[in-house]
Formats: C-alpha cells, structure tokens, sequence
C-alpha cells in the first residue's frame, strides 16, 4: 500500500508523511508513506493506492484530482490545520478511511467528489465573528471536507472559525469555496447561499 502526501512545495508533507509512518507503525499498519511536491506528482501518482492532498493547495487541488483520476487513484484532501497534527494520527485516520473504502469497494479506485465555486460574501460588516461562527459550524456539521480562500490567498479549513476570520473577508470580497466528500454539491450550495445571505441583516 502507497500513500502520496503532496502539498505544494514538498516540506510540509514531509512533515506529514514522517509523522504518518511513526503513527501507521504504532498501530502496525503495513504502508508505504511518501510525500511530494506539486511539480512531481504526476510522476507518482501511477503507483500510488491513494492520495493526501494538503487543503492549501487552493485551485491547485483540480489538478491533483485530475491526474490521480487518470490512474484511478482516489483522493482525500486534508485539513487546513494538519500541521497542528504532531503525532500523525489525524492525518493517518484520514488514510485508513480512504484504504477502507477502497478496500470495500464503496470508493472503488474513485476518489471522493468535489465541487468547486466563487462566491461574493454578502453581510454587510463582512465575516467577522457572527456570520464566521454561523459559516464554520455549517462547514463542520456537514461532514465534508471544506476550504475557504479569499481572492488568491491562502485556503484555509472552513470549519475552523479562526481560520475563516483570519481571511478578513469584507462585503463584497470573492471567496473561492471547496467541498469534498460525499453530496459536495448539496454541501456547496448550502455553504454559498450562507455567504451570499447579510447574516447582519
């Protein structure tokens, strides 16, 4: 079994990968961790069995999807504050979940949908606290895997309330949102019709 962390420029799924394999030896799971930079995972998606992708990939994250479908390789994107998963575990119960799926044929080689939008934050004061906390705890309460980037910034793990305030995203600002997991696109027009509603209103 191979998993492939990838992020963008390869250090922090370094970071990953080695915590990954310290955790999966703990627990005497028999994988193969390997991290790798954007620019070659197209030379290794072919022989990998499944697919970690950091969240801060941003409009990255198509591309990644796109190449591993060509082998068939499914895809798990992950939060956007792993690194604050020391111990490997976290990063490590997304892999397991993957190779489940994979395993029982309910995720046969396929990774899990995605679904990407654009979308202009309506309140009138912008996401600070109230429509931020209304916005991140949809986000966890869905049970998918969402980011949120202001503009060409940074994305960042929707469901964290921190996170989605540290965008400082005023009204009228375009937010780009990504939803992975199952129903992304019922979780998407959810998320977006939130953001396009003035919460101060």
């Amino acid at each position: 079994m191979k998993i492939v962390v990838i992020c963008g420029a390869g250090a922090s799924s370094t970071f990953v990968a080695t915590r990954m394999r310290r955790a999966a030896k703990t627990i005497g799971f028999d994988a193969t961790f390997s991290a790798s930079p954007l620019a070659s995972f197209a030379e290794q998606v072919g022989s990998a069995d499944a697919v970690l992708a950091g969240a801060h990939l941003g409009d990255a994250l198509s591309v990644v999807h796109a190449q591993a479908r060509e082998h068939g390789v499914p895809v798990a994107v992950l939060p956007g504050d792993i690194a604050r998963d020391r111990e490997g575990t976290q990063a490590l119960e997304i892999a397991l979940d993957l190779v489940a799926r994979i395993h029982t044929g309910s995720t046969p080689r396929k990774e899990h949908t995605m679904a990407t939008r654009t979308v202009t934050i309506a309140s009138s004061h912008g996401l600070h606290a109230r429509p931020a906390k209304l916005f991140s705890e949809a986000a966890k309460n869905s049970g998918a895997t969402v980011t949120i980037a202001k503009g060409d910034g940074k994305a960042v793990n929707a469901a964290s309330i921190l996170g989605v305030i540290s965008l400082g995203a005023n009204t009228g600002d375009v937010v780009t949102l990504t939803v992975e997991g199952d129903n992304a696109e019922g979780v998407l027009d959810e998320l977006a019709t939130m953001l396009e509603t003035d919460q101060d209103a």
